[in-house]
């Protein structure tokens, strides 16, 4: 990273200090070192304790070589191609997540970093799994699984109550222990109905662009950053704890101090 020209960025009010990155562990030979941050998309708008702001400044401390972002192969093509012509990403799958258009894009140049997509999402699954839940939701057969879904729901509310935006708290254990106990209740019901829009499904699809490129920087001693919605942060976790060619660092230490 150049230092001297992050410091300079930093004056252009993208970045908030210029004070050196933490102290990140060396990769052991052989391995690289990753990150999974969970953003929290349009919180991060509203939010002090989690804004776009402390996301840059832990981005920025993590020093990454590759992030991975939560956008389709052909989204970020647009979305990159845009930024680099107008300054501006106009993409609209894009601007669902202003920790891309408004942190990531913009910090590209000053880190040096490289942007690997690895989104299994389209349009089609989205407007599939809406259009599904409603029916379900409709259908009096099925009143005693909607209930149960939204029991799962109050439970993990209570679980995040005051929390949902505290970066601490999303990358710890408990965070993603009432995610999980949520989703998999919401898989359980309705994976059948919603098929490549299932929690499974999705993630392992989302998980396989992961992992294809970690495999393809395979030993190469890079800091990785995988930047994705939280909730989808544990389904990632448990995956990556097997590979024995990474080094997993916990984001929460981006976030403290």
């Amino acid at each position: 990273m150049n230092f001297g020209k992050l410091c300079l960025f930093g004056l252009l009010t993208v970045i908030t200090a210029c004070s050196a990155p933490a102290e990140i562990p060396e990769p052991s030979p052989g391995t690289n070192v990753v990150a999974v941050i969970g953003a929290v998309h349009g919180q991060h708008r509203r939010s002090e304790s989690y804004s776009l702001t402390v996301l840059r400044a832990a981005i920025t401390k993590f020093d990454p070589e590759i992030i991975m972002v939560e956008l389709p192969t052909e989204r970020f093509s647009k979305a990159s191609a845009n930024y680099q012509q107008f300054g501006e990403v106009r993409e609209s799958r894009a601007d669902d997540f202003p920790e891309l258009i408004d942190v990531v894009f913009p910090l590209r140049e000053a880190l040096d970093f490289e942007m690997v997509p690895v989104a299994a999402w389209t349009q089609n699954i989205a407007d599939d799994r809406r259009a599904t839940l409603a029916r379900v939701k409709q259908d009096p057969s099925r009143a005693k699984d909607w209930a149960a879904h939204q029991a799962a729901i109050t439970t993990y509310n209570q679980a995040v109550r005051g929390r949902s935006d505290d970066p601490l708290f999303i990358h710890s254990q408990a965070y993603d222990n009432a995610v999980k106990a949520r989703q998999e209740s919401y898989e359980k019901l309705f994976g059948d109905d919603l098929g490549a829009g299932g929690w499974q499904t999705i993630n392992a699809a989302h998980f396989q662009k992961v992992a294809a490129a970690l495999d393809d920087v395979k030993g190469q001693e890079k800091r990785i950053l995988i930047l994705y919605g939280a909730w989808h942060k544990y389904w990632f976790l448990e995956q990556l704890e097997t590979r024995d060619d990474i080094q997993l660092i916990n984001a929460a230490e981006l976030f403290s101090g």
